[in-house]
């Protein structure tokens, strides 16, 4: 990443370069990052239709990113988050390796060291990970609606659970031990495979991270999380979840409209005009 890529990000943040990479501004930064980047999967189905979908060639470089991201309010899945988050960091002073997590979809998670600490760091689960995760620590929080808890099941593996209500409803394991982006390509390819099986190619996810509420939709629904407390919003007007997608999301509604014109041609309809 160069100092210009480098401003560029920083000032899509809202934030400033700090001269040591501390663990208190790694923090600083997961929580700009959460709260100003969605995980999303309309560019997803943007960079399918006009990248392709072999695996690595389908990932935008970091340009592309952060042109999209400011320009039309991009984010994006694991593989675009926390690839691009991990230059960031890089190019900070932070020691920066990917590492695997499986379970569904192979995730793309990051190995931060931080004043001499080894930190699990995660911007692309939609998940509130707001912290540093100390996995040795095997923490466990409540955030948002969910609960997560890390238990550690074998040496250098990790159990990542996300609960709500007491139910879990997405489990992964971490493999805390360093990979290659380039061992990814296989895995983003199958996360892109245009099926009825596959839902991230099937629906529309957004998430995103303000002042301890999590704002995500599946489709044409809203919900937003405050503590225990679930607000379901239903919207059967186009307009009006454009609007909405917009204004919470920040996302273009060009793209919006590709996602929607995509899933209507296999025959997911989430309005009658689409």
């Amino acid at each position: 990443m160069n100092p210009a890529q480098q401003q560029a990000y920083l000032s899509l943040l809202e934030l400033e370069r700090k001269s040591l990479p501390t663990t208190d501004y790694l923090r600083e930064l997961i929580r700009a990052h959460l709260s100003r980047v969605p995980f999303e999967n309309a560019s997803k189905i943007h960079y399918y239709r006009t990248r392709g979908r072999e695996g690595l060639r389908w990932l935008p470089d970091l340009e592309t990113y952060l042109r999209n991201m400011a320009e039309r309010g991009f984010g994006g899945n694991c593989y675009i988050l926390n690839a691009c988050f991990g230059e960031l960091l890089r190019s900070l002073g932070y020691r920066v390796e990917l590492v695997r997590a499986t379970g569904g979809n192979t995730h793309l998670g990051l190995r931060v060291e931080a004043e001499g600490r080894l930190y699990y760091v995660d911007v692309g689960y939609g998940a509130p990970l707001f912290d540093p995760l100390p996995l040795e620590e095997e923490p466990r929080f409540a955030r948002c609606g969910e609960e997560v808890e890390i238990r550690r099941v074998a040496e250098g593996h990790y159990r990542i659970d996300r609960r709500a209500n007491g139910q879990s409803f997405v489990t992964k394991y971490i493999e805390w031990s360093p990979v290659p982006l380039e061992s990814f390509g296989e895995a983003i390819a199958h996360s892109l495979r245009d099926e009825d099986e596959n839902p991230f190619m099937r629906r529309i996810v957004a998430t995103l991270f303000r002042k301890e509420t999590a704002y995500s939709v599946v489709n044409h629904k809203l919900f937003v999380k405050r503590g225990n407390e679930t607000e379901v919003h239903e919207f059967t007007s186009k307009r009006e979840w454009l609007s909405m997608m917009n204004r919470t999301f920040r996302l273009d509604e060009a793209v919006l409209e590709e996602a929607l014109a995509f899933l209507s041609e296999r025959g997911v309809h989430l309005f009658p005009s689409s």
